[in-house]
């Protein structure tokens, strides 16, 4: 089995919609990539389609989707999205900064 990059992601709840102050809320989780994504992240910044604002949230965003899609690919509710997910990537892979 190929070698798996391995991160630890952390959300913290910082301001409710209203502005106010959450209680201290905080999930993490730990996931693996064939990727290694902070070069990604970096490939995508220069994209004038993407951009830095936009860049760290797409990459986490299609990687987090996509492996939990293709573990379930043959899932009813996964199916039917996997060769539009595939033609996607390959759009975003093709097109250049």
């Amino acid at each position: 089995m190929k070698k798996q990059h391995q991160y630890s992601i952390s959300i913290d709840h910082t301001q409710n919609a209203d502005g106010s102050v959450p209680n201290d809320e905080t999930f993490t989780f730990d996931f693996s990539s064939h990727d290694e994504l902070f070069e990604i992240i970096e490939k995508l910044k220069s994209r004038e389609d993407v951009g830095p604002e936009k860049a760290a949230p797409l990459a986490l965003g299609i990687k987090l989707f996509g492996s939990v899609m293709l573990a379930n690919k043959r899932d009813g509710l996964f199916v039917d999205l996997c060769p539009h997910f595939a033609t996607f990537m390959k759009k975003l892979k093709q097109k250049k900064a």
